[in-house]
């Protein structure tokens, strides 16, 4: 076994889940999740606002039947009849999860429905933040296989 080689693939180890670590609270710092909404009619549930100031990616998961993403300024205008006028059109609608991508300003998800929806709405930036945390977390993947590789050379090395 060589010392010295373990010992560096030990720190390069450590250094790989410190970034990983700190990737992730950047990951999660950036996301907006909303789960619950105001029921400022009977039958209209509306979520707390979205405000956001960079591009933007938004996920609505369990998408209400009768819902979708309105422009804080259009909000009063919107009933249970005309919210398809109003709601922005998602970029995919895949298994009742709808996204949108590139969007900056404010926001608000309403849904027609007899009971509070279940849906859950996940905004995310698209550059910096949470987007610029990524890098370090696949860094933080990359420096723990090196310092894995590394510990094992080191303990198949023999001692000069």
């Amino acid at each position: 076994m060589n010392k010295p080689t373990v010992i560096i693939g030990v720190v390069v180890l450590i250094v790989g889940v410190v970034l990983i670590v700190v990737g992730a609270v950047g990951v999660l710092r950036g996301l907006t999740v909303i789960t619950t909404f105001n029921e400022p009619q009977s039958g209209e549930y509306v979520s707390t606002e979205l405000m956001l100031n960079v591009a933007s990616g938004i996920a609505v998961t369990s998408a209400a039947a009768n819902g979708g993403l309105i422009p804080a300024q259009d909000l009063n205008l919107v009933n249970s009849t005309n919210i398809g006028h109003y709601a922005l059109t998602p970029h995919s609608n895949v298994a009742g999860t709808q996204t949108f991508t590139n969007l900056t300003g404010n926001y608000y998800y309403v849904a027609f429905a007899s009971s509070e929806p279940s849906s859950r709405i996940v905004a995310t930036p698209l550059h910096g933040g949470t987007m610029g945390s990524s890098p370090l977390v696949l860094g933080g993947v990359l420096a723990i296989v090196i310092g894995i590789v590394v510990i094992v050379l080191g303990a198949r090395m023999k001692s000069r």
